[in-house]
């Protein structure tokens, strides 16, 4: 028997933050190509338009919120939106994030209190108000990007570290509470991808950094955002109907390293 992934998710009604560009933009695509119906959030309206219109092309079915997905009200009115237009909610991928950089003894607290109200308290919210009809409907999934820094600590990412462990903690919680009401609460934890922001940032400003992470990566590159979506979609179908409270690496091997450089020349290159 073929599998079909063109429509694994067939009519499902899903919101996606951060939906502007990256890991987001890229998930809405793979969500749409198999067959969910979708409202996308970013706080730059232009890219997620263009998003918007381009997946429309392809005969999906999409709307686009401009809206700062780390408040309450964008949350509020973005869930009231899929109800009022569909009655159901089927998926959720929080996916937004902003977080202030810095050794742990120099950020400030302003920037924390932001970080982790942008980052973190809004991913919250977001399952909250989602767990509501889904736990009405019987059924519902909830994919949430964490990171590989969520399992591990970075120097001078200490803020983003914090977020994306607490993910973590607030995926497994809820995966537990609400698993005998059919609602699946994952995680996916990228490691180093290669969006536009890291390619213009390091490869084109900072190109010894770049090839720094890279070589760092067992598998000698950065992954695309596509790689990502690609979980994002497993998760949320019933492909995953026995996951729950729990995270997915897709990093190229990173968190499989200890960090020990190799010893004798045993090294990946052989």
């Amino acid at each position: 028997m073929a599998l079909n992934l063109q429509n694994r998710l067939q009519d499902r009604i899903a919101i996606v933050t951060g939906a502007g560009s990256g890991i987001g933009e890229a998930s809405a695509r793979r969500l749409a190509a198999e067959g969910a119906k979708l409202l996308l959030l970013d706080l730059r309206e232009d890219a997620v338009k263009g998003v918007a219109e381009s997946i429309k092309e392809t005969g999906a079915e999409v709307d686009y919120q401009q809206a700062d997905a780390g408040t309450p009200e964008a949350i509020e009115a973005a869930v009231q939106n899929v109800l009022d237009k569909h009655g159901r909610l089927d998926i959720l991928h929080n996916n937004h994030v902003w977080f202030e950089s810095g050794r742990m003894g120099d950020v400030t607290l302003e920037g924390v209190r932001r970080s982790l109200d942008i980052s973190l308290v809004a991913y919250w919210y977001a399952v909250k108000l989602a767990l509501v009809p889904m736990v009405a409907q019987g059924k519902g999934a909830i994919v949430s990007t964490s990171s590989v820094s969520g399992l591990a600590g970075d120097y001078g990412l200490g803020v983003y570290n914090m977020l994306k462990a607490g993910i973590l903690g607030m995926t497994k919680a809820a995966g537990i509470e609400y698993a005998r009401k059919g609602v699946r609460v994952n995680a996916v934890c990228p490691g180093p991808i290669g969006t536009p922001p890291i390619e213009s940032a390091l490869k084109d400003g900072a190109p010894e950094i770049y090839d720094s992470i890279k070589n760092a990566i067992p598998m000698g590159r950065y992954g695309k955002p596509e790689e990502i979506a690609a979980t994002v979609a497993f998760l949320a179908s019933d492909d995953a109907g026995f996951m729950t409270g729990t995270y997915v690496t897709v990093d190229g091997g990173l968190h499989a390293h200890s960090g020990m450089p190799p010893i004798s020349g045993l090294g990946p290159d052989f």
